[in-house]
C-alpha cells in the first residue's frame, strides 16, 4: 500500500464509494480496488503521525527547492525518526539521460552531469549526517539504481547516448567499504557506438542486499531473483552481520507488535511478521470476514525476537481476511485480502 509523499503533514485522500458494487466480474474488480484505496488511507494516516514525531537533526541540507533528492531524503530521515515501519523507501533524482550538454566545450569537468553528481553526493551526505545525530546509521542502507547506463565517449552533441552498463552505489555505515570491480579495458579507438563491458550481473547486487540486509534465505533468493546469474559479485557489499540492521533479529524487540502482512493483496501466501520483546505464550489466528476461524498458525511459547510465519489461502475465495495476534495480554488484529 504505496503512496507517493511530497509533504507527509498532509492528509492524503483517495475516493471511494458507498454503493454496493452489482454481483458481477467488474464489481468483484471495483470492490477490491475500493479496499486497496481503504487500506492506503490508513497508511496514510501512519506516514502522518511518524511525521509528527520525527524530527530532522541535520543542519546539511539545502533550502526547500534547491535540490529535490535532498527534499525527499530528508522526509525518509523524518519518517525513520518518527518509527513508521517501512522497510524500503524509493526516492529519485532525475535529468542523468545526457544526451546532449552532458559536459561544458571549455571545461568537460563541468555541466549537467558534475552538477547531478553534486546534488546527490549533497544529498546523501546531509541524509547520513541526519541518521547519525538520531541513532539510526547503522539500520539504514542507501543503493542507486537505473534503468540504463551510458556509453563510453560522447557524441557530437557533447553528450553520452544509452549504454549497457553503469555503476552502482551503495552506501551506509554498514557497508563494506571500497569499490568492487576494476577499470574496464577500453577499445583503443572507441566509437560512440562502444559500451562498457558488463562486470557483474545486476542480480547479484539485489541478491547480496536481499541476503545480507533483509536476511533472506536461499529459498527466497531462488524464488525473487529469477534466472541464472552470470557474472555474480566476488564479494558481499553489506558488511557481514549488517542483517542485525534493518530488519535484525539478533537485536530484541522494545515492545510487542504486528506488523502489516506482505505481500498485501496476496494470492496464495503472505508472510506475517511479529515481534516479541520477551518470551511469550503465543496464538495467531485468522479469521474470515464472519468472524469464523479459518486457520491456526502459531498456538504455543516463542522466544523473545522477530517472529515471521507464511499463510497459504490456497483453499480459501478471495476476500478480506482478518489475523489476531496474542502473546501475553497484548493483542493486536489486521486486515489482509486475498485474491484469487
Amino acid at each position: 500500500m504505496g503512496q507517493a509523499v511530497t509533504n507527509p503533514n498532509s492528509s492524503y485522500f483517495l475516493p471511494g464509494g458507498s454503493d454496493t458494487p452489482p454481483a458481477t466480474p467488474a464489481g468483484h474488480e471495483l470492490t477490491f480496488i475500493r479496499e486497496v484505496a481503504q487500506q492506503t488511507q490508513a497508511y496514510s494516516t501512519s506516514i502522518k503521525t511518524a511525521a509528527t514525531k520525527g524530527k530532522n537533526l541535520s543542519t546539511l541540507y539545502p533550502a526547500a527547492g534547491q535540490n529535490s533528492l535532498s527534499d525527499q531524503l530528508k522526509i525518509v530521515a523524518q519518517l525513520i525518526a518518527g518509527g513508521l515501519q517501512s522497510r524500503i523507501y524509493v526516492v529519485s533524482i532525475g535529468g542523468f539521460d545526457t544526451h546532449s550538454a552532458q559536459v561544458t566545450l571549455t571545461d568537460t569537468t563541468q555541466g549537467a552531469h558534475a552538477t547531478l553528481l553534486g546534488k546527490l553526493s549533497v544529498a546523501i551526505t546531509a541524509f547520513e549526517d541526519d541518521l547519525r545525530l538520531m541513532g539510526a546509521q547503522d539500520r539504514v542502507l542507501g543503493m542507486t539504481f537505473s534503468e540504463f547506463g551510458r556509453r563510453i565517449i560522447s557524441n557530437a552533441s557533447l553528450g553520452t547516448d544509452h549504454g549497457t552498463s553503469e555503476p552502482v552505489i551503495i552506501f551506509g555505515t554498514k557497508v563494506n567499504a571500497g569499490i568492487i570491480g576494476t577499470s574496464p579495458v577500453l577499445p583503443a579507438t572507441p566509437t560512440v557506438n562502444d559500451n562498457l563491458p558488463l562486470q557483474f550481473d545486476f542480480r547479484s547486487v539485489y541478491s547480496s542486499v536481499l541476503k545480507d540486509w533483509f536476511g533472506a534465505s536461499p529459498t527466497e533468493l531462488q524464488v525473487a531473483i529469477t534466472g541464472t546469474i552470470t557474472k555474480p559479485l566476488t564479494s558481499s557489499v553489506v558488511a557481514p552481520g549488517a542483517v542485525a540492521g534493518v530488519g535484525s533479529q539478533s537485536d530484541l524487540p522494545t515492545k510487542y507488535a504486528l506488523e502489516q502482512n506482505y505481500p498485501n493483496p496476496f494470492n496464495p501466501t503472505t508472510v506475517i511478521r511479529y515481534d516479541l520483546p520477551q518470551g511469550s505464550n503465543v496464538l495467531l489466528v485468522v479469521y474470515n470476514s464472519l468472524g469464523e476461524r479459518v486457520a491456526t498458525l502459531v498456538d504455543g511459547t516463542q522466544s523473545a525476537g522477530v517472529h515471521e510465519v507464511s499463510f497459504n489461502g490456497n483453499a480459501l475465495a478471495s476476500g478480506m481476511y482478518l489475523y489476531r495476534l496474542r502473546a501475553g495480554s497484548y493483542q493486536e488484529t489486521r486486515k489482509m485480502i486475498l485474491v484469487r
